[in-house]
């Protein structure tokens, strides 16, 4: 980003690549302005007094996607019987050139006029852990001592190894509604405009840190994280405390108004980022940690949301108890570590405020429990009102006795560019393809946005044998490996660095670990990538497939899943 950031002064003056990222100027006369009533002025002329509008109004029609198919195909059909033999067969032979076109490689000649670094000018070592822990008072404190122009980036982290089953898929509504309703100091409208005034935001997540010495546990975590100028530790970290601790959650209106926000939000993001979504569940069906996952992030949540939207009227007290408990039982010291990135300055002042903030957390008798997901392979098709699939084919080839490599990097770059490219995009149509090759053996193949169903589960099935035949010669193959360590160097602000560090803290995974994953990056061979084709066959046995998308498409291809069901 700073990178483009910087073209935008570079590419009209030559002498000029930092002037758009010289900012700290701007945001001086901004904060100057802000008592000035400038924001106020700026709302009150574009927004409030502003009497330029449009209204659009739109209205569901079931089965419109499928009736605009029909007459599309219904004219082609016409259009088709309106030609000349001649004109049939200079179609199809155009159809041939094309198919050809986007099979043939780029000449050698043209390929070589591309400037290309060597393996040799490519970074050897990797980018170091920054962790020093600390025990502040009987709380441990991780502590990731880089230069961040005066910011703090901290996390209160707290395990749920204790959450009880039934309680469990209650923590993805919990996040929906940290920070969003009244406390006992605050109503949620005032909290928001106190969080803009002394932070840059806070917010709760979910986090799973796979453990790297056994790839079925996992410490799940409640997170909430903030950042703040260190002049504002004392006053951010008062307000994180309400949040986590005085939250009421008896105002069943706002607790509707949440339900049903959310599962808004999602339904958008399944309709729009189906490929997560899809991947996310496929992996489900085998994987425990990706069960999890699920639970707190994926379908499952959208159902467990709209089912309590369904009932509310009924569940409403019994939702808003259930997350005073859940609170109770998280929430509590020997739960708790916190995570800071920050100078020195800014460390010792949140070092300062964390005592006190331990020890208010909760300390009363709980029930206590333990999650343990439903793993079963379902092999569903979820149909929304959508013209285009997103499609997956998951498994996991660690189950299956194999071990990850660095190489896998390298395939990925090679299928996203290649094969994947060719067949899923180029010829398929499909807007985009993606492939994710874990440490865990955890994999997948997913689509984006794609027309086709059953075409584009064929091509993942035939992807081993693409791979097994794989020849590139040694400047192709630089340019993979390039490919690759530029996802690995992607440049890290403060912040990245310090959850890259927390990261490494969390999951155990030593720097040697990651350090022999570059080697086998930079040192990767043709030969390499075609050993991964046997990874690929024991990842796609599995035989898990999820698809998000067309209800038409879905049906079509029924003997793929055992459960077809309608999403929204």
């Amino acid at each position: 980003m700073l990178g483009l950031d910087a073209m935008g002064g570079w590419n009209y003056c030559d002498d000029a690549p930092f002037i758009h990222l010289e900012l700290d100027h701007v945001y001086a006369s901004l904060k100057e302005k802000a008592g000035q009533g400038y924001f106020e002025e700026l709302v009150e002329r574009y927004i409030l007094k502003n009497n330029h509008k449009s209204v659009v109004v739109m209205y569901p029609e079931a089965g419109l996607t499928a009736k605009r198919e029909k007459a599309f195909a219904d004219r082609l059909q016409k259009k088709k019987g309106s030609m000349s033999e001649e004109e049939l067969v200079r179609i199809m032979s155009d159809m041939e050139a094309l198919e050809a076109y986007q099979d043939s490689p780029d000449s050698p000649e043209s390929i070589a006029r591309i400037p290309l670094l060597n393996r040799e000018d490519l970074k050897k070592d990797i980018q170091p852990y920054i962790n020093e822990l600390q025990i502040v008072q009987g709380t441990k404190l991780l502590t990731h001592p880089v230069y961040t122009n005066g910011i703090a980036y901290v996390r209160l982290m707290f395990d749920t190894a204790q959450v009880p089953q039934e309680l469990f898929p209650y923590i993805g509504l919990l996040r929906a509604c940290m920070g969003y309703m009244d406390n006992t100091k605050h109503s949620y409208s005032d909290l928001f405009h106190e969080t803009n005034l002394v932070s840059g935001g806070i917010s709760p997540v979910t986090n799973i840190y796979t453990h790297a010495d056994d790839f079925n546990k996992a410490t799940v975590t409640f997170e909430l994280k903030g950042k703040m100028m260190y002049e504002d530790i004392e006053a951010a970290a008062t307000l994180m405390e309400e949040i986590l601790l005085d939250t009421v959650y008896s105002d069943t209106k706002r607790l509707y108004e949440i339900i049903a926000e959310g599962k808004s939000r999602l339904q958008s993001q399944l309709s729009g980022a189906g490929h997560t979504v899809a991947a996310m569940r496929a992996m489900s069906y085998f994987s425990r940690v990706a069960a999890i996952n699920e639970v707190m992030n994926g379908i499952s949540l959208y159902y467990f949301l709209e089912e309590l939207e369904r009932d509310f009227e009924a569940r409403k007290y019994d939702i808003a108890e259930n997350l005073a408990e859940l609170c109770h039982i998280i929430f509590r010291k020997e739960n708790f570590m916190s995570d800071i990135t920050a100078e020195e300055a800014g460390i010792t002042k949140w070092a300062r405020v964390l005592p006190g903030l331990a020890e208010k957390l909760y300390t009363g008798p709980v029930r206590t429990g333990s999650f343990e997901p439903e793993v079963v392979k379902r092999n569903e098709g979820f149909m929304t009102s959508g013209q285009v699939q997103y499609v997956c084919s998951a498994g996991n080839f660690f189950k299956k006795g194999y071990e990850y490599t660095g190489a896998f990097k390298v395939l990925k770059v090679i299928m996203g560019y290649e094969y994947l490219w060719n067949q899923v995009r180029v010829k398929g149509g499909a807007y985009g393809c993606m492939c994710a090759f874990g440490k865990t053996g955890d994999s997948y193949f997913v689509s984006y946005r794609d027309p086709n169903l059953e075409r584009t589960l064929k091509v993942y099935e035939d992807a081993a044998e693409a791979i097994a035949a794989f020849r590139a010669d040694e400047r192709t193959m630089t340019q993979y490996v390039i490919g690759a360590v530029s996802d690995m160097d992607t440049p890290m602000t403060p912040a990245t660095l310090g959850i890259y560090s927390l990261g490494g803290f969390m999951t155990g995974k030593t720097e040697a670990e990651v350090q022999l994953e570059r080697k086998q990056v930079l040192n990767c061979t043709p030969a390499d990538i075609r050993a991964l084709a046997d990874h690929i066959r024991a990842f796609m046995s599995e035989g898990a497939v999820c698809v998000v998308g067309n209800a038409e498409k879905i049906n079509h291809a029924k003997d793929v899943f055992d459960n077809i069901r309608q999403m929204f």
